[in-house]
């Protein structure tokens, strides 16, 4: 029988962050308890373990890495490691481990420009204005990624990963070899940020981020991976804010979760 495990991380973040807010941490702290027994019980379901990890960092760049690291650490010991971020919400009885190929790792892969009609035009209104563009904004981490591609040689795509759900066994993250190749990927994403491709309000306030670097070694390296789809990854931002009958996995990243948990 398989060993399995769904593993979560939290962290009272205390530095300043778009991604961490004041509403955010508020509703984090309402909902905490029961966002935990929600997994729990869905880890339950699935016969797998479950973990909630607590990372010695206060920094959200450092803490958003830490999920990467710890799944390759996982799956030195489990047959297949599940990964969801803690504003993630299961609504199936279906059973994740059952529904990919873990030998390649699973993540949900998706074009900025289909994603809806308002991000672009989002995204285009603070380079119009010459303002500063969000570095969390989906549009510029694909900015960001391409940019390192072409740092390569390589022209990227208009796609981009949300890590809030992951799957991976040992063969996959061996592939993907994030730990290894992240002294490079800072330094690429440096020499991207120097080389001026994009305007200045897009580029500089890049930061280090692990879906930029996931989605950037995906395409350089022309690793195969299993694209979950919206069902495993459905995304309630700003923009969307209920999700369908028909998602598996809610991923509230609009914090707003007296929207999903009744």
């Amino acid at each position: 029988m398989s060993k399995n495990i769904i593993y979560s991380i939290w962290s009272d973040l205390t530095e300043e962050h778009m991604s961490v807010n004041d509403y955010k941490k508020e509703s984090f702290k309402k909902y905490k308890d029961k966002l935990i027994e929600l997994q729990k019980q869905y880890a339950y379901h699935c016969n797998a373990d479950y973990e909630l990890f607590n990372p010695i960092s206060t920094d959200y760049v450092n803490v958003q890495f830490d999920k990467i690291f710890k799944l390759e650490e996982l799956t030195k010991t489990y047959d297949k490691v599940v990964y969801f971020d803690l504003d993630v919400i299961p609504k199936t009885e279906r059973n994740i481990f059952n529904a990919f190929n873990f030998d390649d790792i699973c993540v949900f892969d998706y074009s900025v420009l289909t994603w809806h009609p308002k991000s672009l035009k989002y995204f285009s209104g603070f380079i119009r204005d010459n303002e500063q563009v969000p570095p969390m904004d989906r549009n510029s981490k694909v900015c960001a990624k391409n940019a390192m591609l072409l740092l390569d040689d390589i022209v990227g795509n208009d796609n981009i990963t949300n890590t809030g759900v992951l799957c991976a066994n040992k063969k996959a993250m061996d592939s993907l070899k994030f730990s290894q190749r992240i002294n490079m990927m800072d330094n690429k994403l440096q020499l991207a940020i120097e080389d001026n491709l994009y305007p200045k309000v897009v580029s500089e306030p890049w930061i280090r981020n692990n879906e930029i670097y996931l989605s950037y070694l995906l395409e350089r390296y022309k690793i195969k991976f299993n694209n979950i789809g919206l069902q495993w990854n459905y995304i309630l931002d700003d923009l969307i804010r209920r999700s369908t009958a028909g998602a598996h996995l809610v991923h509230q990243v609009n914090k707003e979760f007296h929207v999903t948990i009744q």
